[in-house]
């Protein structure tokens, strides 16, 4: 193995510890703190919440639990590809993760 590869374990290793992280915080996460969060010119972005709380930055729109939780499942699905992309990456420099 040469030195840039165990670099790029090291790198891989970090974000692998790091998106394990983000994945128990959102498996934790109740569907009501989820927001989704479009952004817009000026005031026109909008942030869909169960609140549906505006401000001076944007507007409020409010969400159902059942949309909330599927965006929830939407950003775990999301998270777990990254979390397999790395796995994989690493499987390619012949470093096996214990998952």
């Amino acid at each position: 193995m040469k030195l840039k590869d165990i670099e790029r374990v090291n790198h891989l290793i970090a974000e692998l510890g790091a998106v394990k992280e983000l994945i128990a915080l959102a498996e934790r996460a109740d569907p009501a703190d989820v927001k989704l969060f479009i952004q817009g010119p000026g005031d026109a972005s909008i942030e869909m919440s169960a609140e549906g709380v505006e401000s001076t930055h944007y507007r409020g729109f409010s969400a159902t639990p059942a949309f909330l939780d599927q965006l929830k499942r939407l950003a775990l699905d999301e998270i777990a590809a990254r979390r397999q992309a790395i796995i994989g990456e690493l499987g390619g420099l012949g470093v096996e993760a214990d998952e």
